[in-house]
């Protein structure tokens, strides 16, 4: 599992291995960022390893998150996927294996009916 972060104005949502089935980091997590001025809410799910941050921009900022993120140790931006790079290599793979299927069935021939 990697690292995983997606940002939209006021809502944070990153992927770490720190929170993947680890109910001791869940609840350090959740406890270190209820404190925080400007969070509204924090919903994890241990199972995925996700964690999603609800904020007040005009009170904390998602850099400001992220370095937080980086001081506790639950986050390496430097190791982090965005949306769009997921997105990419998913369709990198689709495109492998489309183009596998076309190669096979041209190699077969293709039969009349």
């Amino acid at each position: 599992m990697g690292y995983y972060i997606h940002y939209v104005p006021g809502r944070l949502r990153i992927r770490t291995p720190i929170l993947h089935n680890n109910p001791g980091k869940t609840d350090e997590f959740t406890k270190n960022f209820q404190g925080i001025n400007g969070m509204v809410s924090i919903k994890i799910n241990p199972v995925t390893g996700s964690a999603l941050l609800l904020y007040d921009e005009k009170k904390i900022n998602c850099e400001q998150l992220i370095g937080i993120l980086e001081k506790y140790g639950y986050f390496d931006l430097s190791r982090s996927t965005t949306s769009d790079e997921l997105i990419e290599h998913i369709s990198e793979k689709v495109l492998g294996v489309a183009e596998e299927i076309v190669v096979s069935a041209l190699d077969g021939g293709i039969s009349e009916v």
